[in-house]
């Protein structure tokens, strides 16, 4: 028994363009490491990271033939992985997983080849093995013939209630450790799975995701894996956190303190605007000295009008305070904006370039780094602002995403670019300037303070 996990490519062919640093694919690790464990011949892979075009991934897939074939999907490469399942003409098992599935489902379902399908919602690492094992427990919640949608929620004997349980064999893995563009070497670890906010143009919204409880793995699951690394990876010195919120309360700071101090790592994750608005200096500090080099933010408008819109804080004023308190703390930020929302205006846009502008200055006062990530907005399956432009009628291409090689160029970075409509209420070309200006407040040097705290960890270490 053969299988063989794939991280699905983003790009048909070998595009040159895109020079994103790629992330391991810890979820469809656990997965294999739990297929791994319990006797089955796995392998991954990492069609994103090794740039692997459509036609070459589909001829490995023939090579090996396996007799289970694991793929994860989204938005934005839908139509790959339609073709790369309907391109494989030996007999085989397709498991379909990932968060848009909750949409596509019907779609996956359609798709031509005479194999049978699994659609997985929700955990995939238990229920992947009764599958392999042809023992599955939980009846289908929808089967076609040969194709079956299985939804891991809290009413299914697959979820994975603790996760502090669940463990990772980084052998599976080309990419991990990453090496920074910075030349410092990191680890990447997750903590929780779900989060607490409710973002309506994002997939894990709370609203949405009712049944699929928020978990967090215990401190001492999570200094367990740090021990683990630090003991066999002698080179890494950060650590990143791929949790879709790590640092989202007062509490949620105090565990990471407590969980990073003991240890002589930088550390990196996500954070909520209002996850500072209760935490004093001395938490600050504390959050700073045990490691926090750099949090990414998702800020995304200055607009008070569009933030009510994405259900994000509207208010100004505690935005611009709650940042202040980590560049105060000398720690770096990224923060994320996103241009294009559904009618949103030229004024709107203006609102957002002149609040990303106050932070740089604020961040360059403090002596810290703060830079820009910047995207068109697009909507994705299964987010609330999709379900709000399908009942008005929209049509959206969104499975017909293409990469955007003239924003890429324009930007002068090949970040994570691609097009699927302009949503917001002017020309395309406006937008698009407004990426740029945004884009370029990060000056010729994007990392810039980061790389002199870096150096200084370094030398430290």
């Amino acid at each position: 028994m053969k299988v063989v996990l794939v991280n699905s490519p983003l790009f048909r062919t070998r595009n040159l363009l895109y020079d994103e640093d790629s992330l391991p694919p810890i979820g469809l690790g656990y997965i294999g490491t739990h297929l791994r464990r319990n006797g089955i011949d796995v392998s991954l892979i990492d069609a994103v990271h090794q740039r692997i075009p459509l036609v070459d991934l589909i001829d490995q897939l023939h090579e090996q033939k396996p007799d289970f074939v694991g793929v994860n999907i989204f938005t934005t490469n839908y139509e790959l992985v339609k073709e790369l399942v309907e391109g494989l003409h030996f007999s085989t098992h397709i498991v379909v997983g990932g968060l848009s599935t909750k949409q596509l489902y019907e779609a996956i379902l359609s798709w031509r080849t005479a194999n049978p399908i699994d659609v997985v919602t929700g955990d995939g690492e238990l229920i992947m093995l009764d599958i392999v094992s042809d023992s599955v427990k939980d009846p289908p919640f929808k089967i076609e013939g040969n194709r079956r949608v299985f939804r891991i929620d809290q009413s299914s004997r697959y979820l994975v209630h603790d996760i502090s349980s669940v463990t990772l064999d980084r052998s599976f893995f080309l990419n991990e450790p990453v090496r920074h563009p910075l030349g410092f070497i990191e680890g990447n670890i997750v903590a929780s799975r779900g989060c607490v906010y409710n973002c309506t143009f994002c997939a894990a919204a709370r609203s949405l995701n009712k049944d699929y409880p928020v978990r967090e793995r215990t401190k001492e699951s999570i200094m367990t894996e740090l021990q683990n690394i630090a003991t066999n990876y002698t080179e890494v010195s950060s650590i990143r956190i791929l949790d879709d919120l790590f640092l989202k309360s007062k509490e949620s700071i105090d565990k990471a303190v407590n969980v990073f101090s003991p240890f002589r790592f930088q550390w990196r994750s996500m954070a909520h605007v209002q996850t500072f608005r209760d935490v004093d200096e001395v938490l600050m500090l504390r959050l700073k000295q045990s490691g926090c080099q750099e949090l990414f933010i998702g800020v995304e408008s200055g607009s008070p009008k569009i933030l009510a819109d994405i259900n994000k804080t509207k208010d100004l004023v505690t935005i611009i305070a709650n940042l202040t308190k980590v560049f105060r703390a000398g720690i770096n930020m990224k923060g994320y904006f996103i241009y294009g929302f559904p009618g949103e205006t030229e004024e709107d846009m203006e609102k957002t370039y002149q609040l990303a502008l106050q932070l740089k200055e604020l961040a360059q006062e403090f002596k810290v780094n703060f830079r820009t990530s910047v995207f068109q907005y697009r909507p994705y399956h299964s987010t609330q602002i999709y379900h709000e432009l399908e009942a008005l009628g929209k049509k959206m291409c969104v499975t017909q995403v293409a990469p955007n090689e003239a924003l890429s160029r324009l930007v002068g970075r090949q970040q994570f670019n691609f097009h699927s409509g302009n949503y917001s209420a002017v020309d395309y070309q406006i937008v698009q300037r407004y990426i740029y200006a945004t884009t370029n407040l990060n000056g010729d040097n994007l990392f810039a303070e980061f790389t002199t705290s870096n150096q200084v960890l370094q030398k430290n270490l």
